[in-house]
């Protein structure tokens, strides 16, 4: 029992004494902290285009060999700012005298939509040339990135915070990952995991207490139309609070209700920044029961404008919200929308772009009186409906040959004539009359909760 305990603690300290040898060594290779900064700042400027100063460097070597860099600022207008970045390697590749990072660890990163801007321009006009996809993802073989606080600052000056994690595979595509948005007031979370050797993804995702679940493939094919890089998506959003889903992104919804549907995802490019700049989406939605949560769409046609407070309970929405990165903006679409409800049915079409409405809907107040005109318009803050200048003409004409269905009738009218003066078919965005029932004199205006005064940034 001695004579064993003796071998082992001779193995043992052999092992220690070869572990300090290896280590001594290391060490005896590592630059210094100064010259180690002076090495990465000259690389990255080297790499990129781009300068950056950076607060402190140091070296560890246990349990792994890392460094860790503090205080990375890059020399832009407006800058990208990390607070802590640890790049953590493996022994052999240090002894190797090649070393190579396994994990890279964010921690505090700023990044805006003008600081990459800036960084990407920088690097396409510097001397090296822009990596090819297919180089770039080699870079990132078996490395897992993690990152915590970082803080994404859209156009418009919005921060949205994220943290996650994302694993790399032998190929440099990810293998897996999951994402989310800490501080959002529902779940928020994203999560990829790779299906076999495809580039082929699975998507969970949980937001705004329903599930956008799906399926995700990348293709990389060199003089394909549009762009080597494809990247199309089919997801089936769930029960999806529509409101919850606006504010998990700091902004603010007209319409509230649970919603599901059926999304597409495309982007094409020849590489991955193009990805992200020819995003286009489309969701097709319905949702029952729904409320339209900033004007009452029966007193608004009633009063021809006059009164548009409150808001309107509906039955059932639907419709297709399309999304496009214009480059300065999203750009959203919706279109076929139709709205019901006991007190009036609604059809048309929305754009709201950098946070402003415009649209038209032809309304059918209850029992089959025919559509009458809105024009949308305002912000989402703030949206304005109002009938056009030739319904207000057309609705004083028949409120005065019959009050109530004579002011609808004539409304329509009015505008039809109006478009038609303009040149255009009077049918052209207005919906065709309804089928003839039992017309009222007037509709009872909607209840609903008044609108939130609280605002907030929207698009």
């Amino acid at each position: 029992m001695s004579r064993l305990r003796v071998v082992w603690l001779g193995v043992a300290g052999c092992a220690v004494a070869a572990l300090a040898v290896l280590a001594v060594a290391a060490w005896a290779w590592l630059p210094s902290q100064q010259e180690a900064a002076t090495r990465l700042a000259q690389a990255f400027e080297e790499r990129t285009g781009t300068e950056v100063t950076l607060g402190s460097v140091r070296w560890s070597l246990w349990p792994s060999p890392s460094l860790v860099v503090e205080n990375v600022v890059t020399r832009q207008d407006n800058p990208i700012v990390a607070d802590r970045v640890r790049l953590v390697g493996t022994w052999s590749s240090l002894l190797h005298r090649q070393p190579r990072v396994k994990e890279a660890r964010f921690d505090g990163l700023l990044l805006s939509r003008d600081s990459l801007r800036e960084f990407m321009a920088a690097r396409t006009s510097s001397d090296a040339a822009p990596d090819p996809p297919l180089e770039t993802a080699r870079m990132l073989r078996d490395v897992r990135l993690v990152f915590d606080d970082l803080t994404w600052v859209d156009r418009r000056h919005v921060e949205l915070t994220y943290s996650g994690d994302i694993d790399f595979g032998a190929d440099g595509m990810p293998s897996r990952a999951d994402i989310r948005r800490p501080d959002a007031k529902t779940q928020a979370r994203m999560r990829l995991a790779r299906q076999g050797d495809d580039t082929r993804w699975k998507v969970d995702i949980d937001v705004a207490g329903g599930t956008w679940n799906g399926e995700a493939t990348l293709k990389d094919e060199p003089g394909a139309k549009g762009g080597r890089l494809q990247l199309q998506a089919a997801l089936t959003p769930r029960d999806i609070e529509v409101e919850a889903l606006a504010a998990t992104f700091k902004r603010r919804s007209v319409v509230a209700g649970r919603a599901s549907g059926t999304t597409k995802v495309d982007a094409r490019g020849e590489r991955w920044a193009d990805l992200i700049r020819s995003l286009r989406t489309q969701t097709r939605f319905a949702a029952a029961p729904a409320r339209i949560t900033r004007f009452d769409l029966s007193r608004a046609i009633t009063t021809v404008g006059a009164e548009t407070a409150g808001a309107t309970p509906l039955d059932r929405f639907s419709g297709i919200v399309e999304t496009r990165n214009t480059g300065r903006g999203i750009e959203f679409r919706y279109s076929e929308l139709k709205a019901q409800s006991g007190a009036l049915s609604a059809s048309g079409q929305i754009r709201l772009f950098n946070g402003k409405l415009e649209g038209d809907m032809a309304v059918d107040l209850v029992d089959g009186v025919v559509g009458v005109p809105v024009v949308i318009s305002g912000t989402v803050q703030e949206p304005v409906l109002s009938p056009s200048a030739g319904a207000v003409a057309g609705a004083a004409v028949g409120s005065a040959v019959l009050p109530g269905v004579g002011t609808a009738l004539g409304a329509r009218l009015g505008h039809s004539i109006e478009r038609l003066l303009d040149g255009e078919s009077p049918g052209a965005q207005t919906q065709a009359p309804a089928k003839a029932g039992a017309a009222k004199a007037t509709a009872k205006p909607a209840t609903g909760e008044p609108p939130n005064p609280e605002r907030g940034p929207s698009r």
